[in-house]
């Protein structure tokens, strides 16, 4: 079986396009903004809080599990 080569032999020619610059925002409270960062991921990664949840959710589905039966 013969396979024609079917490629374009005069491709399109891209032209670059110019881009305007991005608007970029300035943070001059860099500090504040750091600290506000490390308390959220402290509050996520309170290993408290996530027993806490986890042993509600356990305690939910085992009363969702005998209420089916």
């Amino acid at each position: 079986m013969i396979i024609e080569d079917e490629r374009d032999l005069d491709p399109p020619i891209d032209v670059p396009v110019e881009v305007s610059s991005p608007n970029i925002e300035f943070v001059e409270n860099k500090p504040t903004r750091f600290q506000n960062f490390l308390s959220r991921f402290g509050e996520i990664k309170n290993a408290e809080a996530h027993f806490s949840l986890w042993n509600a959710l356990i305690d939910h589905l085992w009363e969702e599990y005998l209420n089916t039966k």
